[in-house]
């Protein structure tokens, strides 16, 4: 009897084993274009963190440095960091509000235009094959898949 119930563990194992190889393996993928920096349409080499910092600007025109740390779930050095290189590239340019002088917002430039809308473009042609599996499962399954990975982002957070 003992023997049957390890099989059986050893069965579900098999499958747990095989979906966090799965996980893994799924999170290799994104690491790699996470950490390739790529041109997108202007001549600068933009990496991830500075393409999404220009995103969170582009959605936000106006923004100051506090929002978008907020908007991008990071410190406000981190994203002085990115605002640095960003404005360096001319791909931002910053103003103060004419009421508050210490206060500092961000805005494109028409350069940082032409990467944000080339970023969206490789953002449908790289991803959109998940929306569209996605779209395609019952919506109880990508309920279900949805639980399952806040719940395994949990598990990972509480490990820290």
């Amino acid at each position: 009897m003992i023997y049957q119930v390890y099989n059986n563990c050893g069965d579900y194992m098999n499958n747990y084993e095989n979906i966090i190889k799965l996980y893994f393996k799924s999170m290799k993928s994104f690491e790699k274009i996470e950490s390739t920096p790529r041109n997108f349409g202007t001549g600068d080499f933009l990496y991830s963190s500075e393409i999404h910092t220009l995103v969170a600007i582009g959605k936000h025109q106006g923004c100051n440095l506090t929002e978008l740390a907020m908007d991008l779930n990071i410190t406000k050095g981190g994203a002085g960091k990115f605002i640095k290189k960003l404005l360096n590239k001319d791909l931002i340019h910053k103003t103060q509000l004419p009421n508050n002088k210490k206060e500092v917002i961000f805005y494109m430039t028409d350069k940082g235009r032409i990467a944000y809308d080339t970023h969206e473009l490789f953002e449908q042609d790289r991803f959109g094959k998940i929306f569209e599996t996605l779209d395609s499962m019952e919506e109880k399954k990508v309920k279900d898949l949805e639980d399952f990975l806040k719940k395994l982002n949990e598990i990972l957070d509480a490990g820290e």
